[in-house]
């Protein structure tokens, strides 16, 4: 019999099975319940520690401040400043179309780019790095009117060049995270990164940054600055005499440095490529290759024509090679002299032409048989003359002597990508070796290579190790200190004063290259023209050549150097293409370095037999004297009455030059 209870009016039936089944539920739900409560608080499961932890703060490390490059005077040549990053939460974005219309006219780019930044699985991801000033106000002003949710910005570091890429493929560049690729910057990388620092912040389950507020822990360390020798002024007048000589010899590109022979310290060092495009013309700031060239590529399209210049994509003064010419020469002549082969007295036999091994060598001019001096030789570039020279040496001294002046090994200045040149092994020289090695053949070396063998002759026979990085700045307070400079005795003081006398000739009248002369100094020097080789069979490439002047003061206060070298010219010869080049940056830089002219020179267009400017020829009824600018009230010159001749008071190093 059922039980009933009543319930006002009307009783309704229950059944004590079904109450006790909902008992049991009950309590099983309950037992259920306190079991997970008791699991999570006292037992938790490590994927929910990890979620939770995943969506709290993490320390992560912060960029340092790159250290500065300067020049040797103080001018910045790269210098690292804050810039702001746009950074999305694509979980934040309510519209990701609108807002990424929105960035897109902000930053000039298109929406398509930016939309899929906001669209991206996560809780971060890049919109766009290191935007301009202007661009961060107006994106934090949307910003703070809620009108881009999910839109944040970031500080990271940019790298800058206050002078718009002069010099970049010495001083290198970055990728738009901050890590050194090339140049110095890469070089020095460990002295100019400095050490990160830490801050708190928000993080995703991916452990990605969230945008938001940072708590800084550990405050970054900026990077040491180093101090160049290089001259921002004499930098900027090399590239645009070197740029205009391209654009003016139609060439595919050169390369010019300029250096201190007592040091090795590197004053300037330009990489230059011709342009085709007109909106790169005249302009040392750009990056690219020419359009239709690739530089250092050894073919030239008959249909460009170049109009401009730009910076090289690499430092090709120390990272490409060549057969460098007639500039090789000393090598042969150091050897011959310091075998006792020849003495600046010697008279050699020069015919017109020597056949070496069934190939025929000849000179840039023809000529009958001559006798020339070993200083007529150089300053002729006469190949006979250096053949015959050569012939009275053994292939191993000639070798070694390359190698005493530093080809085919490194210079020791240790730049990335650096080469160091090739030189044939004496074992291995082919029949027509002796004939075409001496001459500047069958070897390939890099100008810096060139640079440093004449460095040697100027100062004395000391080689200094190039560098272009003088000195240290420390960011820790502590003083600022000189990088070591290495030194190589190459030849004695007695020949390298005799490899200077031989080429003292070679920016006279008669010698290869006087359009090298810088008017009120002593230069001496060598020219150098060498064809261009197929890179991947015998043979030389029909109408390519390198041209290449190499010389340095004598006689200066401060020494200076520089080569100059033009790949593809029209106009094929050193002495017509890299000379004037030469002459022009040679010049500023000893104005710019205020060293004074050499004692005893004469002004431009003076030679034998020549008046003094201002003077009348024919009789004269007295002496008329005169003194030059740098000589204060000094007389220098006399020309006698009645003569066409002036006579040298001083300064006997003239002599020769006016009778």
């Amino acid at each position: 019999m059922s039980d009933r209870r009543t319930n006002g009016n009307q009783g309704v039936p229950v059944s004590a099975r079904r109450l006790l089944l909902s008992k049991i539920l009950i309590g099983i739900f309950v037992l259920a319940l306190a079991c997970q409560l008791i699991r999570v608080t006292v037992y938790p499961d490590h994927r929910y520690v990890a979620l939770a932890k995943a969506e709290g703060s993490a320390t992560v490390a912060v960029q340092a401040p790159r250290g500065a490059i300067f020049d040797r005077n103080g001018n910045q040549l790269a210098v690292s400043v804050p810039k702001k990053t746009v950074v999305a939460d694509p979980a934040l974005v309510v519209d990701p179309v609108k807002e990424s219309q929105i960035l897109a006219q902000i930053l000039g780019t298109s929406a398509s780019v930016i939309r899929p930044t906001l669209l991206v699985p996560g809780q971060f991801s890049y919109v766009q790095h290191l935007v301009s000033s202007a661009q961060s106000a107006k994106i934090q002003t949307l910003i703070n009117g809620n009108q881009l949710p999910g839109i944040s910005l970031v500080t990271e570091m940019s790298r800058e060049d206050p002078n718009g890429g002069l010099a970049l493929p010495v001083i290198g560049s970055l990728s738009p995270t901050g890590v050194p690729l090339s140049g110095l910057e890469y070089q020095f990388r460990k002295l100019l990164d400095g050490k990160p620092g830490q801050k708190m912040v928000s993080v995703s389950e991916s452990g990605s940054p969230l945008p938001g507020q940072a708590v800084d822990l550990i405050p970054p360390k900026p990077g040491d600055s180093i101090v160049l020798g290089l001259d921002k002024a004499i930098q900027f007048n090399t590239e645009q005499v070197l740029g205009a000589e391209i654009v003016k010899t139609q060439a595919l590109s050169g390369s010019a440095i300029i250096m201190n022979p007592q040091n090795g310290q590197i004053i300037a060092m330009a990489n230059l490529v011709g342009t085709t495009s007109p909106a790169q013309s005249n302009t040392a700031s750009q990056t690219s290759a020419p359009s239709s060239v690739k530089a250092g590529s050894s073919a030239k399209t008959s249909s460009s024509k170049i109009t401009g210049f730009a910076e090289a994509p690499t430092n090709m003064a120390v990272t490409n090679v060549y057969e460098p010419g007639s500039v090789a020469k000393i090598a042969t002549f150091a050897a011959a002299l310091k075998a006792g082969v020849i003495t600046p007295s010697s008279k050699v036999v020069v015919p017109p032409y020597l056949t070496i091994d069934g190939a025929n060598f000849h000179d840039a001019e023809v000529h009958g048989t001559e006798v020339l001096s070993p200083q007529q030789i150089l300053a002729q570039s006469s190949n006979i003359g250096t053949i015959i020279i050569a012939q009275h040496l053994n292939k191993y001294t000639i070798t070694n002597s390359f190698m005493n002046f530093g080809w085919g090994v490194p210079t020791g200045l240790g730049f990335p990508g650096e080469t160091s040149g090739f030189l044939v092994n004496p074992s291995k020289w082919s029949g027509t070796a002796i004939g075409s090695v001496p001459i500047g053949q069958d070897q390939a070396v890099s100008a810096l290579q060139v640079l440093d063998s004449y460095n040697a002759i100027a100062n004395n026979g000391v080689l200094m190790t190039p560098h272009l990085v003088d000195r240290v700045i420390p960011q820790d307070g502590k003083s600022a200190y000189n990088l070591p400079v290495k030194s190589r005795q190459v030849l004695t003081p007695s020949l390298a004063g005799t490899m200077q006398e031989l080429l003292s000739e070679t920016v006279s009248p008669n010698g290869t290259a006087p359009l090298a002369q810088v008017p009120g100094y002593d230069i001496l020097g060598k020219t150098g023209t060498a064809q261009i080789p197929y890179p991947n069979k015998p043979g030389y490439q029909p109408g390519a050549f390198m041209a290449t002047f190499v010389g340095f003061t004598h006689g200066t206060s401060t020494p200076l150097s520089a080569i100059v070298v033009v790949e593809r010219p029209d106009l094929i010869y050193g002495g017509s293409v890299a000379a004037p080049v030469f002459s022009q940056i040679m010049g500023y830089a000893l104005r710019r370095m205020d060293i004074a002219p050499t004692s005893g020179y004469l002004p431009a267009g003076f030679g034998k037999g020549s008046l003094l400017k201002g003077a009348s020829s024919g009789a004269g009824a007295s002496n008329a004297s005169y003194s030059l600018p740098d000589s204060g009230s000094q007389t220098v010159l006399t020309q006698p009455a009645g003569s066409n001749s002036v006579t040298i008071d001083r300064f006997a190093r003239t002599k020769g030059l006016v009778s």
